[in-house]
């Protein structure tokens, strides 16, 4: 009776020993979360036994921690992109804008018809050019929120690519560029978005306008039996200029003097259209011939 006395008491010893470890598990991990959380620390949550799963439950936690870390450190990636965004075009807008109202004052004082419609002709011009800026602030903050959706549907890439080119024509004539057309005979349907393709079109070629140099080719064919390949190139003056590998990012542009005008995120825009209709964009450079090539199921 004396033996299973001590024995019971032994058990309850240890029991109550364990307890008090557990306890002071428990105390451990409360102090480290809330360091964690105070000092916002990359710190992992430690255990020293085993217990009744802590060491489980440390690591479903220290899982849990890098993904808040993570989804913290992509938000605070996309808010800096959308801060440098305002403050890039911020800039950009002054000059419109000042040589704007310098063209408003001159209108007024204009001593004939000729000159006032010439001034007329630069004011339509720096308000286009101050929409198109407004307008890239606009998609890419729009392009760079999670929750917006791309809504997709079937739709005939030949038939929208066509149209566009069409649309451009009389602006290409007047800046005596006879461009090269080629689109395949097939409709190419895919699961996209029509004003998304349009949209990466305009800029693509807008951006050849701006930096190209008097040619100007697109293509449309069938690369494989899944794919098809859009090809907008032109010719470039200062080839050397071109950083290949960064021509995607937003506010990259190669030529300084035409800073004004272009707000750096059209190809970056591009990018991102292509991407959320499942499709692949890329740039080459060959000699003085820049390429952009755009890859959607077909």
């Amino acid at each position: 009776m004396t033996a299973v006395c001590v024995t019971i008491g032994i058990l309850a010893a240890a029991g109550l020993a364990y307890l008090l470890l557990i306890r002071r598990q428990h105390l451990s991990i409360c102090r480290q979360l809330r360091f964690i959380r105070e000092e916002e620390s990359r710190k992992r949550l430690e255990v020293n036994i085993e217990g009744f799963g802590e060491k489980k439950m440390a690591d479903e936690i220290n899982a849990t921690l890098d993904d808040v870390r993570e989804q913290k450190l992509a938000m605070h990636e996309r808010e800096k992109l959308i801060a440098d965004a305002y403050a890039n075009l911020s800039h950009d807008i002054r000059t419109p804008l000042t040589s704007l109202d310098g063209y408003v004052q001159l209108l007024r004082t204009a001593p004939d018809e000729e000159t006032k419609e010439r001034y007329t002709a630069i004011i339509e011009e720096r308000i286009r050019t101050l929409k198109d800026l407004l307008e890239d602030l606009f998609t890419f903050t729009k392009l760079k929120n999670e929750a917006y959706e791309l809504e997709l549907e079937q739709i005939s890439l030949r038939s929208i690519v066509s149209e566009t080119v069409l649309s451009y024509y009389d602006v290409w004539k007047a800046a005596g560029i006879e461009p090269e057309i080629e689109i395949a005979d097939e409709a190419f349907m895919t699961e996209g978005n029509e004003t998304a393709v349009k949209r990466i079109l305009q800029n693509i070629t807008k951006n050849a306008m701006v930096h190209g140099h008097e040619s100007l080719k697109i293509s449309l064919k069938r690369e494989d039996e899944k794919t098809a390949l859009l090809v907008i190139a032109n010719r470039v003056e200062h080839p050397e200029e071109i950083e290949i590998g960064r021509v995607f990012e937003q506010f990259y542009t190669a030529d300084r003097f035409h800073r004004q005008s272009s707000s750096g995120l059209g190809l970056a825009i591009a990018k991102e259209l292509t991407e959320r209709m499942g499709g692949t964009i890329g740039a080459t450079l060959s000699g003085d011939t820049f390429a952009i090539e755009i890859r959607l199921p077909a």
